[in-house]
């Protein structure tokens, strides 16, 4: 299976190749109806070969969401609901739910809503537990470790996944009991969560230190610092300069930007990203500016309105070296390169 991403004018696509084709009741069930919790699919095909476009406008893997922020209680409970979801859709369009590609690179989300959606791939084979368990150990090490709720959740559905046959319905019923029940408020965030295991090998959750959650700072995106002056004006001190990438905003209503990191995410979701940019056009996660040895990369983030380069629009997912002297632009946002 080969993946790829391409733009066709205002849609983007997460294209998965098959070299070999062969007529079969999944392909055309998916390519016939709009499924419920399922990518939109549409087929090329050039001779054996085949190429399934499914549509990803505006939308986010779970792989980029959660690579600056943490998972919560509601959040989790979105994605186990959504992938609930997919699998009775299986079961009403008779598909093999071996077909959900649960990797998080596939599947995608609004990131607002956390409205979910899934990649299902109809040649693929295998049974739907193969997935589970590398899906529960990858939300083990996102979740927001101050969320009770979260944390309980997730270890949850980590032993449920490693079950001979794992039931989605099953652990969201039990959930929904437990808090019909009245069980405690999920509000509350724990400072500290201890692990431990039962005689029979079954996850323990404890908690302790009880506090309320701190809100979250963002120090990456660095803006001129100013004071006050008599009459009410405002005096610029400079912007702050340290070792890394520096990008100089063409605006005054707009930030520079000071890239310390190897990754260095971009866009105006403020909690999953390095570079906050409050404006117009610019996508939740815009664009990525990565550091490999000493160079940097611009890579746009399948944003609605383009990541530019010297006044060319790049491509989905596609990766340009930055130089001293280049102007980018996240949509309508300008930007000069001053290394």
């Amino acid at each position: 299976m080969n993946v790829t991403y391409r733009r066709e004018l205002d849609h983007n696509y997460l294209v998965l190749e098959q070299e070999e084709y062969q007529e079969n009741y999944q392909m055309g069930m998916l390519l016939k109806n709009r499924i419920p919790g399922f990518l939109e699919c549409r087929m090329s095909r050039l001779d054996r070969q085949v190429s399934l476009y499914y549509e990803i406008t505006s939308r986010q893997s779970l792989s980029l969401v959660l690579e600056r922020k943490r998972i919560n209680l509601m959040e989790l409970l979105s994605l186990l609901r959504g992938m609930y979801r997919a699998v009775q859709s299986c079961e009403e369009y008779l598909l093999d739910v071996g077909g959900l590609l649960l990797s998080p690179e596939y599947i995608y989300l609004e990131p607002d809503e956390w409205s979910i959606y899934f990649c299902f791939f109809p040649f693929r084979q295998q049974e739907m537990g193969q997935g589970l368990p590398e899906l529960a150990e990858y939300l083990l090490d996102r979740l927001d470790r101050q969320d009770s709720g979260a944390v309980t959740l997730g270890y949850e559905f980590y032993r449920i996944a490693g079950e001979e046959n794992p039931s989605l319905r099953e652990l969201l019923e039990n959930w929904n009991r437990e808090k019909e029940e009245g069980e405690p408020e999920t509000g509350r965030k724990a400072e500290k969560t201890i692990i431990r295991y039962d005689e029979n090998g079954r996850t323990v959750v404890e908690e302790d230190c009880i506090r309320e959650r701190e809100p979250e700072r963002n120090f990456d995106a660095v803006s001129p610092e100013w004071t006050g002056t008599p009459g009410g004006g405002t005096s610029f001190l400079g912007t702050i300069r340290e070792p890394g990438l520096f990008l100089r905003s063409e605006s005054a209503a707009y930030p520079d930007l000071r890239i310390t990191k190897n990754s260095f995410l971009i866009g105006k979701k403020r909690d999953a990203v390095d570079g906050w940019l409050k404006a117009r056009g610019i996508s939740r996660i815009h664009s990525r500016i990565s550091r490999e040895e000493d160079c940097y990369y611009l890579t746009d983030l399948n944003s609605t309105n383009g990541t530019y380069l010297n006044g060319g629009r790049l491509e989905v997912n596609e990766k340009a070296r930055l130089r001293p002297g280049d102007c980018v632009a996240f949509a309508d946002v300008r930007y000069v390169v001053e290394g």
